[in-house]
């Protein structure tokens, strides 16, 4: 196709998904299961109760609801393959489109004010762009893209909206699915979200899908550049929620005091950012899981640190190479933190070529228990008395 023809193409199509940003429901993740079973009535009362304690929002943060979350997002790749025939998710493809009008759909019909913010992400970018994860170069086509990107705004109707508390994730894959990175913190973020719709809260919850992360975290910088002086102050805290199901997994908690970064963030983060960090400690104790400060780089969370928000997250691993002591710490092998087959070969996830970050590269039981750590967290940072 001509290159004027396949642009306008790619256009109508991003311009007719976010525009309904009312997906056909897919069964699996909108409409109730029949039957009778204790898990399937869970769900149901979930959405239309008010959970207004801590227990009631963890008790309906289930793997079975959750996995439909996160088989859609597999459907909606494969539904828009790439050029080479394998799902997709990447920045400025119709599959991130779709992505983005699931969300959006989700949000809206559980009560949420959701706002769609478009950028030009390649006004970002300079020739081939640099992913700060691994170092490689990306390839843009620019007959197969979009130049407009999307981040996905959702705001809870209670809650002070001069104490916001922010819990984020990214959107975009790259190479494929992108199914552990990062449909699974994509996922966790959604079911935190529809399980407190009805939740009042002392502080103001939004909810932000980025695009662009994998690209350099684009989606976030966005966002923070274009918040005003006053804006950027009602934003206490921030929640990054990036890979949350890793079959060989870590249970690490994203601490800016480790970042590369570390010396360019503003006095406060670091101490402030211990609240969160203790939120996510105190409940793995509580659950009897061991946890362990990691780091935030290459994470949304960087472009809140340098702009003065504590922050906290929650991460499980990717790629390659677990150690000995990990092994000890939460069992697994030796190698690749993803696939059930121990191997070095650098698994999946910003693999080029190799298109398997997919559903089965994916833990439930994992799935199910971070996300019920992110619930925890955004519950407690949502109802703390914050001084600024």
């Amino acid at each position: 196709m001509h290159h004027s023809l396949r642009s306008r193409s790619l256009a109508c199509a991003f311009a007719a998904a976010l525009a309904a940003c009312q997906p056909a429901a897919p069964r699996s993740a909108l409409v109730p299961d029949s039957g009778t079973s204790p898990s399937q009535v869970l769900r149901q009362s979930c959405r239309q109760r008010v959970n207004d304690t801590l227990a009631k929002v963890e008790e309906c943060i289930q793997r079975v609801s959750l996995w439909q979350i996160l088989t859609h997002f597999q459907e909606i790749a494969d539904e828009h393959p790439d050029r080479h025939g394998h799902g997709s998710r990447d920045t400025g493809t119709p599959g991130y489109a779709a992505s983005v009008a699931y969300v959006a759909g989700l949000m809206r019909s559980a009560g949420y004010d959701v706002r769609i913010q478009p950028y030009d992400y390649r006004k970002f970018l300079h020739g081939g762009a640099v992913v700060p994860k691994t170092g490689e170069p990306v390839e843009l086509s620019t007959d197969r893209r979009s130049n407009i990107d999307y981040n996905v705004i959702a705001d809870s109707p209670f809650g002070d909206p001069n104490h916001v508390v922010v819990v984020e994730g990214h959107l975009d894959s790259i190479y494929g699915a992108g199914m552990l990175d990062n449909a699974s913190g994509s996922t966790s973020m959604l079911d935190v979200a529809l399980a407190m719709a009805k939740t009042p809260t002392r502080n103001h919850l939004r909810y932000v899908w980025f695009g662009g992360e994998e690209l350099g975290l684009l989606g976030s910088r966005y966002y923070v550049k274009h918040l005003t002086k006053g804006q950027l102050r009602q934003i206490v805290f921030d929640v990054d929620v990036d890979v949350t199901a890793t079959p060989n997994y870590d249970i690490l908690i994203a601490d800016p005091a480790n970042a590369r970064r570390a010396k360019e963030f503003p006095p406060n983060v670091i101490p402030e950012s211990k609240v969160g960090n203790d939120y996510f400690t105190d409940f793995f104790r509580r659950a009897g899981v061991i946890s362990r400060h990691g780091n935030n780089n290459g994470t949304d969370s960087i472009s809140f640190s340098l702009t003065g928000v504590p922050n906290t997250g929650i991460l499980t691993q990717q790629d390659c190479c677990k150690h000995d002591w990990e092994t000890r710490l939460w069992g697994g092998f030796l190698g690749n933190y993803e696939g059930k087959i121990p191997s070095f070969n650098g698994g999946c996830v910003d693999r080029r070529r190799r298109w398997c970050d997919n559903l089965d590269n994916n833990n439930r039981s994992i799935l199910e228990l971070t996300t019920k750590a992110v619930a925890s967290v955004t519950y407690n940072l949502a109802n703390r008395k914050f001084r600024r």
